[in-house]
């Protein structure tokens, strides 16, 4: 079974090796952090540094339950007395208390660099941040991409087969070509399940497990819609102050994303009206849902994963009465993009194209669609299939100068 070196994520690590900055990975749980780190420390020792000075701490190993007093951490790497540069690895930093601290001393007192993950977007709200003496930089981890799900699931298998067997059971690491489907959702479920209690619960004391599943199952069959805490209030019978609380603390799990929507009249992010989007399509699939399972909505989620991968900063566009699926930022790039299931109609094609027409300015404009089709160009967008869209983003990183194929 070949690996998958998660290259672009060893290419943002790779930017700020050896800066004066705190490295930070956060993603959701299971997604795939604790391999990157392990591929980077392959990295480093074949540059040539000392194994001794590669110091890694997994805080989920009960070998290291006595390093959830972070003094006791502190004492532990400062005993070693490394004359070198040391590299500090510490995965789900956030169950040792006072990490913060620290992490702060061990940049002050010791030369060295450090890496931390967390499966949670708490460790980077503001209150956390002003903790953290200096800089420091977030690098977000997503589930694998289409074309790293190819490399371990039959890449040579016909395209359309893979396609549908990612959005079926999305990107987690673990799912194997010789999986059963129903071994593959059990595990899923259980993955839920430990999103739900250890990083959603546990953040709050007494708060209702079986309320906070209800909500997440419902954000997981309204993704693409939105979401705010009086939709969800009404239609689960909860109060609109703890379905504010569970959707807050559910975002902040990263099992969800918010996506806010910008006005390209008035130039400006309205606060109202947010989308979600869900950071796996396969714990999606492991409940109930709606006979046609909205497919619409389905690869609406995936083009945004894959935005969000490729660096861009997304929004929903609001222009008039009509709205755009995305605005992609990045630098002064700028896209417009619509998703459709299929435009065999032509009714269907005039009106997933009519928003364009009203776009004023620069920037690229493209219509993705399940279709089998070539790339086609008209008067408002460019018109592109889905798996050609996924695959466009193979490109050479930083990480294959350092030898890995």
């Amino acid at each position: 079974m070949e690996e998958v070196w998660r290259r672009q994520y060893l290419d943002e690590i790779l930017k700020f090796k050896d800066q004066d900055v705190i490295k930070i990975i956060t993603g959701i749980r299971r997604c795939g952090k604790s391999t990157l780190l392990f591929q980077y420390m392959q990295m480093l020792k074949d540059s040539g540094v000392d194994p001794d000075n590669i110091l890694y701490y997994n805080m989920e190993s009960m070998r290291n339950d006595r390093f959830r007093d972070g003094k006791a951490l502190y004492d532990e790497i400062i005993s070693k007395k490394n004359t070198e540069k040391i590299y500090i690895i510490i995965d789900e930093v956030q169950f040792i208390n006072g990490w913060e601290r620290v992490v702060n001393s061990l940049k002050i007192d010791l030369d060295c660099d450090i890496y931390v993950t967390g499966s949670n977007a708490y460790m980077l709200s503001t209150e956390i941040s002003t903790l953290l003496t200096g800089r420091n930089v977030e690098i977000g981890v997503l589930p694998l991409s289409y074309n790293e799900f190819c490399i371990i699931n039959d890449k040579e298998s016909e395209r359309t087969r893979l396609f549908d067997s990612y959005l079926h059971y999305g990107g987690m690491p673990f799912i194997r070509p010789d999986y059963s489907e129903e071994v593959i959702f059990q595990r899923l479920d259980e993955i839920k399940s430990d999103i739900i209690l250890k990083d959603i619960c546990s953040r709050k004391e007494r708060i209702d497990s079986v309320k906070v599943r209800k909500v997440v199952d419902y954000m997981f069959s309204e993704i693409g819609n939105s979401i705010s805490a009086g939709n969800i209030a009404d239609s689960l019978k909860i109060s609109p102050s703890t379905a504010s609380d569970y959707l807050n603390i559910i975002t902040e799990s990263l099992l969800f994303y918010r996506v806010e929507r910008y006005d390209l009249k008035g130039k400006t992010i309205l606060k109202t009206e947010a989308k979600y989007y869900c950071s796996d399509l396969g714990m999606r699939n492991t409940q109930p849902l709606k006979a046609d399972r909205d497919s619409g909505k389905v690869l609406e989620n995936l083009v945004y994963l894959e935005l969000r991968r490729r660096g861009y900063r997304v929004y929903v566009g609001t222009i008039g009465q009509l709205e755009i699926d995305f605005i992609a930022l990045k630098g002064e790039e700028r896209k417009y993009i619509q998703v459709c299931q299929t435009l065999s109609n032509d009714e269907t094609k005039k009106r997933e194209l009519r928003p364009f027409r009203k776009i004023v300015g620069e920037g690229s404009r493209l219509l993705i669609t399940a279709d089998p089709i070539s790339i086609t160009r008209t008067e408002e967008a460019t018109i592109q299939n889905i798996i050609d869209f996924l695959e466009e983003s193979n490109r050479k990183s930083m990480s294959e100068d350092w030898g890995l194929s």
